[in-house]
């Protein structure tokens, strides 16, 4: 599979503030971005992207519910109390 790269603009601190919200998930921009593809792919619409407006269909924000929620998977097991700091000491340290 050839990669192909996507470029945005938006502002520095939207890209600071969205990355830590990604980071808190365990993803990345690149994994939300391929992710939002997806959903554009699957659905062959982007309405909804348009489901924060006024005028929002109660399907509309279903929908969008839906997509926010399939971005984060929970996590399971002993993992699922930990931070991502502390999941990381403790992969590590299995290693040792």
């Amino acid at each position: 599979m050839d990669d192909a790269m996507v470029t945005g603009r938006m502002s520095r601190e939207k890209k600071d503030a969205g990355n830590a919200v990604l980071a808190r998930c365990g993803m990345n921009a690149s994994q939300a971005i391929n992710a939002l593809y997806d959903r554009l792919i699957e659905g062959q619409s982007a309405d909804f992207l348009e489901a924060n407006s006024a005028s929002a269909t109660a399907e509309q924000r279903r929908a969008a519910a839906q997509f926010l929620d399939s971005l984060v998977v929970p996590l399971t097991g002993r993992f699922a109390t930990m931070t991502l700091k502390d999941a990381k000491a403790e992969r590590l340290a299995g290693r040792a």
